[in-house]
C-alpha cells in the first residue's frame, strides 16, 4: 500500500493505465471507446485501505476485428519485464485468452474480449491507497 497516495491519484493512476492498454488496439478495428468516469472501492491491504475500481469499454467495429490471443501476448510482451509490472497470460474460464497486467502497491489490470465477443473489456484495480476518515467506502468517486 502506498501510504502517501490520494484516492484522486490512485483513480488517476487507473484510468491512464486503462488509456494506455486501450491504446494497444489496433485504432482501425475500434468502433467506439467508453472509459468510465465513476468506479467503487474495493478493501484491500489493511485498515481504511481501498482500490479504485474502474472499467474501458472498447467496441470493435466488426465482429472478430482482431486476434484475442496475438493482444494478450502483445500486452504480456510489453509489460512483462517493464519497471513496477509484471505480466502474464490469464484465460477466463471459458478458455477466452486475457492478460493479467500487475503493477505496484497491489495494482491489477485485466484485459479480455467482452461475453459477446464484439470488444474488448480493461477491468482496472488502483495501487491500495488509505481512504481518509470522513470519506465512505460505499460512494462511487
Amino acid at each position: 500500500m502506498d501510504e502517501s497516495l490520494t484516492l484522486q491519484e490512485a483513480k488517476t493512476t487507473a484510468m491512464n493505465m486503462e488509456t494506455e492498454l486501450a491504446a494497444m488496439v489496433p485504432g482501425d478495428v475500434v468502433a467506439s471507446i467508453d472509459q468510465r468516469q465513476t468506479g467503487v472501492l474495493m478493501s484491500c491491504e489493511g485498515d481504511r485501505a481501498y482500490q479504485w475500481t474502474g472499467q474501458t469499454q472498447i467496441a470493435y467495429r466488426t465482429p472478430e476485428a482482431i486476434d484475442p490471443n496475438a493482444l494478450v501476448n502483445e500486452i504480456v510482451a510489453a509489460y512483462h519485464d517493464r519497471p513496477g509490472f509484471t505480466a502474464k497470460s490469464a484465460p477466463f474460464p471459458d478458455g477466452q485468452p486475457g492478460a493479467h497486467v500487475i503493477g505496484e502497491h497491489g495494482a491489477g489490470y485485466l484485459v479480455n474480449e467482452n461475453v459477446d465477443r464484439t470488444g474488448i473489456e480493461i477491468l482496472s484495480f488502483s495501487p491500495c491507497f488509505v481512504l481518509p476518515d470522513g470519506m465512505s467506502p460505499s460512494k462511487q468517486y
